[in-house]
């Protein structure tokens, strides 16, 4: 999470969304500050922050689910960053890498799981995330399929003057543009495990697909776990990055 008092804004960084590449430039160039935890959620700030800090002017990021599953997954595949074959950065180590992370990684290798076969495996029920909690309360959200847009819009909201255009950082290493994981056997799949997230948030599936929305039980379990995972989230610290 970085925080400006000079600008007053406080950016909450989500994973996969380009939050890398905004932090550091931010603090670099924007008056911010590193506080909290990397990808600490915004209703943890809010319970040491002054009056005048919750006043802040507050953004985030977003993705498209899609687009995110790809992504972790060759993170997975490739050993990003080498994480997950390092024991330093493991949790039982002090790192970041839970068991499960590890669990998922050794799978992917030793079986030479393709993406259907993970996607298959791994997700069972609709798809949600943290953003959930509190994004929608947010004053601006950089979506990351507009991200050098969004966030010069960001800096004019800010009446900051824009140094040059966003960096590109943390690139995910062998990933190919992520419709070519979701193989013709799985997108009846994606379209229920997807499809309630997608329409929330103003997504929509390739047209090559043709005019598919999610049904009726998986828009239900959507709304009736996410009930259940937004009082998790509430109340558990963010420790870990996503598998």
């Amino acid at each position: 999470m970085v925080i400006s008092h000079k600008y007053k804004y406080v950016f909450v960084e989500f994973y996969r969304t380009g939050s890398t590449a905004i932090s550091a430039e931010l603090c670099e160039l924007y008056g911010g500050e590193k506080i909290l935890c990397k990808h600490s959620r915004y209703h943890e700030f809010l319970k040491t922050a002054t009056p005048e800090e919750k006043k802040y002017f507050v953004f985030s990021g977003m993705r498209n689910p899609m687009d995110t599953l790809a992504t972790g997954y060759s993170k997975l595949k490739n050993d990003h960053k080498g994480r997950y074959t390092n024991p330093k950065e493991w949790r039982v180590n002090g790192g970041l890498i839970t068991n499960q992370n590890l669990k998922i990684f050794r799978d992917i290798k030793d079986n030479n799981m393709s993406f259907a076969d993970y996607f298959k495996k791994y997700y069972k029920l609709p798809y949600d995330n943290w953003t959930s909690v509190a994004h929608r309360h947010f004053d601006y959200i950089i979506f990351f399929e507009n991200i050098q847009e969004d966030f010069a819009k960001v800096l004019k909201k800010l009446h900051i003057q824009q140094v040059r255009p966003l960096p590109v950082v943390n690139k995910t290493t062998g990933k190919e543009n992520y419709l070519k994981y979701y193989t013709p056997d799985i997108r009846g799949r994606s379209i229920f495990i997807f499809g309630p997230f997608m329409q929330k948030w103003g997504y929509e599936f390739p047209k090559e697909w043709g005019n598919k929305k999610s049904g009726v039980l998986s828009k239900a379990v959507f709304n009736i776990a996410g009930i259940l995972k937004k009082i998790y989230w509430r109340f558990t610290k963010t420790k870990s990055l996503p598998a």
